[in-house]
């Protein structure tokens, strides 16, 4: 079962996403805001991270940043924004951080943004490791 941390400050969307996942056969677990993902991201291993970006006490892109300075495997752990921000050059400068994958969670369903995740193991899986 893949691990899966949810970082939204919105409890009914947190709460949506979290269902969604966790029917969807991910184990979840959520943070509230950018200090509480740092430090579960610190404390555990995730096979995925979904950040938002507009958090209180810490910016998703601020995660972002110090989660791709800490060590491995932890900074190797795939992020994906998920944000109802398409400003791009909030989305060019995520991806310059490191980020794994962009979603506008306006113009998607909590259930096409868990197809989008298993597309990503999907073809994550297929691409021969080096």
């Amino acid at each position: 079962m893949r691990k899966i941390l949810i970082a939204e400050d919105d409890f009914f969307i947190r709460d949506i996403y979290s269902k969604v996942f966790s029917l969807s056969g991910y184990e979840v677990q959520v943070a509230v805001d950018g200090i509480d993902a740092l430090e579960k991201i610190k404390a555990n291993h995730y096979d995925m991270i979904l950040l938002d970006i507009m958090m209180p006490r810490m910016t998703g892109i601020d995660v972002l940043k110090n989660v791709r300075t800490l060590t491995t495997p932890v900074k190797d752990t795939p992020i994906f924004i998920i944000t109802n921000l398409g400003q791009q050059n909030v989305i060019e400068e995520a991806f310059k951080l490191g980020m794994d994958g962009y979603i506008l969670k306006s113009q998607v369903s909590p259930q096409q943004i868990v197809d989008e995740i298993n597309s990503y193991f999907i073809n994550k899986e297929s691409v021969p490791q080096q």
